[in-house]
């Protein structure tokens, strides 16, 4: 499936969260040559070195599943400066070997919820740290981190992965 059709699906998960007056928790889609993976990952968003653990974990699982793309979806504030306002809106990051894609939907909180268009920004536009977290396709990774990361995200793990397929 063309990774703007994931990107568009993961919206559609995250709006009927948001529908059911949930937090939408950042949820990962990482495709590698053997399976799909689903990992969430709560954070407090407060404390930035709990964003830069998962940042690294991530990065570290997908270069242990030798990932070729992924797809991020997360509940967000949109920058003053951006929407004049400052609001919340959905986030939807994908990254493959040949794409780099975003897109923000505004969320709407009034009853009922409602959301903006979905607007895509150039890359130029985006943090080019979401756009590194895919490993180069070559990547070593020790036993020891191995061991590590069947801990965090093996079943009963603090960021359990679900295999999809």
């Amino acid at each position: 499936m063309p990774l703007v059709d994931i990107m568009l699906d993961q919206l559609v998960t995250a709006r009927r969260i948001v529908e059911d007056g949930a937090e939408v928790m950042p949820a990962w889609l990482i495709t590698t040559p053997e399976s799909s993976f689903l990992v969430l990952t709560r954070f407090d968003t407060d404390k930035p070195e709990q964003r830069e653990r998962v940042l690294v974990l991530m990065t570290r699982f997908m270069a242990w599943k030798m990932a070729t793309s992924f797809v991020l979806v997360a509940e967000t504030w949109v920058d003053p400066v951006i929407s004049r306002s400052g609001q919340e809106a959905l986030l939807v990051v994908g990254v493959s070997r040949h794409e780099k894609r975003l897109a923000m939907q505004k969320i709407v909180r009034e009853v009922p919820v409602d959301f903006g268009p979905v607007v895509w920004l150039a890359p130029e536009q985006v943090d080019d740290t979401y756009f590194s977290l895919l490993p180069p396709k070559t990547s070593e990774i020790t036993i020891e981190e191995i061991a590590e990361l069947s801990a965090v995200f093996g079943e009963g793990g603090e960021m359990q992965a679900e295999r999809l397929s």
